[in-house]
């Protein structure tokens, strides 16, 4: 592009920091934005990556104005993570943007994750010793991949140890670019040069038999040389779909740690530092109403103060708990066109309905046969489609142990390989989770 596109560009940009008032802000969710190209009204754009993205959004509609006013045409823009551009482009395959805000200083501690907290401390400061690998799992938004930014941030700043952290959809694109280019030699040394791993969602890579090959591989190298290996995932290595059983081994070699919901005090606690970082001023009387809201996914957290942020500094609105509750409102629905919001009680409802039940039956201690596996039949579910701990499931079942819990989706997923008509039936019952 020609260089008066990108000093329009820059206008922009200089106009929107005037609107926002906020330096921070914009330093930290506009200024990063970088114009990639224009084909007449697309304007292509570069971000970081997709956490990056849900911070960015809000100020999206700015934008358009900022360009119709500079450019003179009502833009479309195509979003694009720097991960995710060709390789020749890049001028350092590992150099992925960290949220400047994922540190360990800026991490809360509560009974949910001390553990967890205090592993990744321990393989920041001894790799490849300690813990090794370190797997981090847990729902949505609950802290893994604040954690494994913070080892990032602290490895940059205390050695020159070369670290990847990736998502694992960056290492499949990668391995099959890898492929197609016939330069699988330099994929592999770009990661076995590596002194500390960190994939993100490593999930992503079951059912891909030629990636878990490869990562198999590469797993191997990287801890026969001692070096650091960190991964995360919704869930525990033995429950991934399809994840080759010589991969869940090595994945249980190290320290499995779960992730699980904050209690209140944490929330507010969290709520807290990040209106901080924000520079917003919030009353203890709004902060306990948004830890009272907001329970399961702490990331929201960050989308609704920076709602309150953008409503504040550009519509000049007064904020009220009405307020609060239209831009959670707005969060919630957002995160639901991803991800349908499903709960253990919808589950309940649906598979008492669908098995001529009532919950006090599911609930209760009846050892019958026609409550039996409709009650570990919920569990299965509740445990596959919610984010929800296995405590938690178990508390939703009157009080249940865990335990109860693990044995009911074992239970279940053995039934379910040597049961078509069982399979059906789950499928079924899904549909209707799923249209409630």
């Amino acid at each position: 592009m020609e260089k008066e596109v990108y000093k329009l560009w820059d206008i922009v940009l200089k106009n929107i920091e005037e609107r926002i008032n906020n330096s921070r802000t914009f330093d930290l969710w506009i200024k990063p934005v970088k114009l990639v190209d224009i084909n007449e009204n697309i304007m292509k754009v570069e971000i970081p990556n997709s956490s990056f993205e849900k911070n960015f959004l809000p100020y999206i509609e700015i934008l358009k104005e900022e360009v119709q006013k500079t450019f003179g045409f009502n833009p479309d823009f195509e979003i694009v993570y720097s991960i995710d551009l060709p390789s020749e482009i890049k001028e350092d395959f590992f150099e992925i943007p960290l949220n400047p805000e994922y540190t360990f200083e800026n991490f809360i501690v509560g009974p949910s994750n001390r553990l967890a907290h205090a592993a990744s401390v321990a393989v920041a400061q001894s790799p490849g010793v300690a813990y090794n690998p370190l797997f981090l799992y847990g729902g949505v938004g609950l802290g893994k991949t604040h954690l494994m930014q913070a080892i990032g941030h602290f490895v940059k700043e205390k050695s020159n140890a070369k670290i990847a952290y990736i998502p694992s959809e960056y290492f499949v694109n990668e391995f099959v670019t890898s492929i197609k280019n016939k330069t699988t030699h330099i994929f592999r040394n770009k990661f076995r040069n590596l002194d500390y791993l960190l994939i993100d969602d490593i999930h992503f890579i079951a059912g891909k038999e030629g990636t878990q090959e490869e990562f198999f591989h590469t797993f191997n190298f990287l801890y026969d040389k001692r070096k650091q290996i960190i991964l995360s995932s919704d869930k525990p290595p033995k429950e991934i779909k399809f994840l080759e059983k010589r991969l869940v081994s090595r994945f249980e070699w190290g320290l499995i740690v779960d992730l699980q919901i904050p209690d209140f005090e944490t929330r507010v606690a969290i709520i807290k530092k990040k209106s901080e970082l924000r520079k917003l001023n919030l009353s203890d009387e709004f902060i306990f109403y948004i830890a009272e809201k907001i329970k399961e996914n702490i990331r929201l957290i960050e989308g609704v103060l920076n709602g309150i942020i953008a409503n504040i500094n550009l519509l000049n609105r007064e904020l009220n708990k009405n307020l609060i509750d239209e831009i959670i409102e707005g969060v919630y629905s957002s995160e639901k066109k991803e991800k349908k919001y499903i709960n253990i009680k919808q589950i309940l409802n649906v598979v008492c309905e669908y098995f001529g039940l009532v919950p006090e039956e599911i609930k209760s201690k009846k050892r019958i046969k026609n409550v039996i596996l409709p009650r570990q039949i919920a569990m299965y579910l509740g445990r596959e489609l919610t984010n929800t701990s296995l405590n938690s499931i178990a508390s939703e079942f009157g009080g249940k142990d865990h335990t109860t819990v693990l044995h009911a989706c074992k239970k279940v997923k053995e039934l379910m390989e040597k049961d078509k008509s069982l399979r059906d039936t789950i499928e079924k019952i899904k549909e209707r989770i799923n249209e409630h």
